[in-house]
């Protein structure tokens, strides 16, 4: 268990971005392609009450995910259960046999780097949601943190976003 406290950025100059990174010496830890299925029940209650349940593939590794909302002040804040997955197709089929169905696939490339206790992400969506440009979500331990790395980045308060891919999606007028 860990809580999971995050904002996004958006239209982000990539280039600009990666040299910043680079001249504070954040180290890359992922760059790849991460496939991502959404569950839910018939009615959407996880989704009403704020709720995700996910399988992820990210590079070789599968992570099974289930995060909850704790606090939208600031930025996004989660509480977030994760653990590897040796095989998904037993995971699909007990979410199955559950009641569980796929609600939402999504394709993207992510470029991760470590500054630091914090993580920063380029996220660029392929597929149905290629109409969304690349972004910059950052995550850190607290909201302080957080924050000092987003000035660090040349980045104001006023240009983060607490929201949820949902909010993304909507905002891009995806479905």
């Amino acid at each position: 268990m860990a809580t999971e406290i995050e904002v996004k950025i958006l239209e982000i100059d990539r280039t600009a971005l990666e040299q910043r990174l680079e001249a504070l010496g954040a180290t890359r830890s992922f760059d790849g392609e991460m496939l991502a299925q959404f569950y839910d029940w018939p009615g959407r209650g996880l989704t009403q009450a704020g709720q995700v349940l996910r399988l992820r593939r990210e590079g070789d590794v599968v992570q099974f995910t289930f995060k909850e909302h704790i606090s939208r002040e600031g930025a996004k804040a989660m509480e977030e259960y994760e653990t590897t997955v040796e095989d998904p197709a037993v995971v699909q089929k007990i979410l199955r046999v559950l009641g569980l169905e796929a609600i939402k696939e999504t394709r993207k490339f992510r470029t991760q780097y470590e500054l630091g206790d914090a993580h920063v992400v380029i996220d660029d969506y392929q597929g149905e949601l290629a109409a969304i440009p690349p972004f910059l979500e950052i995550e850190a331990p607290r909201l302080d943190r957080l924050y000092e790395v987003v000035a660090l980045l040349g980045y104001q308060t006023t240009d983060c976003l607490n929201w949820s891919t949902y909010e993304l999606v909507q905002h891009y007028g995806l479905k």
